[in-house]
């Protein structure tokens, strides 16, 4: 009847796939092709009716269609996500199981310029190649005008200027290894990309409603194991060299301030952006050591991903409508 319904032969009748493909897992319906040009299939085209059975899906199929392929979707990101975070695991792994008697010591405040010079030339590079690259991939960000941008890089600047000095990354730049560790930075830059783009879908953000998603959940609950991690071991380090109550007390000085503004008077939305929290853990990772140094990088690549591509943007809002977040985003 198929056939009969678009007035050909059955060996006239040809399938190709719409051209309207996302990155993983997008339902993509199939377009049947006439010799003369009549299309049918997707949304009703060609001389496709409301009632003709080309195109229809039933609300059920849609349904299990779209959980098989945020499943699928999920699947694809955990196997990134793992291969993200295994430097950082294997360096952990190995200091924990081998830990010296004599911890590494905290890396000095006081910046050497020429690092300072290196971490924001860093930023410039990879805010410009990334806004470049995915303007030319399709992939997700956010639409600038020049005087955003020029208030973003202005930002920017001042962000990673607490970086370098109270990270200590403007140092860590200028140590024996220095160069390999911009090109870390460099790596989970673009590979937070990848991952960022393929998880779309997923709505992985931390909002108010991060609690009814099983993927932000999953997420959150691997993440903060990880960062766990890496603060249990810094505090061993800091006890071996007698910097435990510095380290714990800015620890606690700034675990305070973020709990004070969360459950403090007055009503806000909250969406903690990726590029903040990542901003934020940056500044822990301030230990001469291979676990501090890969987190640190890590955390980087984050933090400049979100402020290139989305903005500095601000993480208390009036309410939830104001949120400029489309609700497809990872953070």
């Amino acid at each position: 009847r198929l056939v009969d319904h678009l007035g050909c032969s059955a060996h006239t009748v040809t399938q190709i796939p719409n051209e309207e493909e996302g990155l993983i897992g997008e339902d993509v319906p199939l377009k049947l092709v006439h010799p003369n040009g009549v299309v049918g299939g997707g949304g009703g085209t060609g001389n496709s009716s409301p009632s003709s059975p080309i195109g229809r899906k039933s609300p059920n199929f849609e349904m299990v269609k779209s959980a098989k392929d945020r499943s699928r979707t999920f699947q694809v990101f955990l196997v990134l996500y793992v291969i993200f975070l295994a430097p950082l695991l294997y360096a952990l792994f190995n200091e924990l199981t081998d830990l010296p008697t004599e911890g590494p010591a905290i890396i000095p405040m006081s910046p050497s310029s020429m690092g300072l010079f290196g971490w924001m030339v860093t930023c410039l590079i990879l805010y410009a190649s990334l806004r470049v690259a995915l303007s030319y991939f399709g992939w997700k960000q956010n639409k600038k005008t020049p005087s955003q941008h020029k208030e973003d890089l202005l930002r920017i600047a001042r962000l990673s200027t607490s970086v370098g000095v109270i990270g200590r990354l403007a140092n860590r730049v200028v140590m024996g290894d220095g160069f390999m560790f911009l090109a870390m930075i460099f790596y989970f830059t673009w590979f937070f990309t990848i991952i960022f783009e393929v998880s779309k879908s997923l709505n992985i953000t931390l909002t108010a409603d991060c609690f009814f998603n099983p993927f932000t959940m999953f997420v959150t609950s691997i993440t903060v194991t990880v960062i766990a991690g890496v603060l249990g071991l810094h505090c061993l380090f800091a006890s071996q060299d007698s910097d435990l109550f510095e380290y714990l007390g800015f620890l606690g000085l700034c675990a305070l301030f973020h709990l004070a503004l969360l459950f403090g008077p007055g009503n806000a939305h909250v969406h903690v952006h990726h590029w903040y929290w990542a901003w934020a853990m940056t500044h822990i990772c301030v230990f001469d050591s291979k676990t501090s140094q890969i987190a640190q990088a890590m955390f980087c690549g984050a933090y400049i991903h979100g402020v290139a591509l989305f903005g500095v943007e601000k993480c208390f809002y009036n309410n939830a409508e104001e949120d400029a977040d489309d609700g497809i985003a990872t953070s």
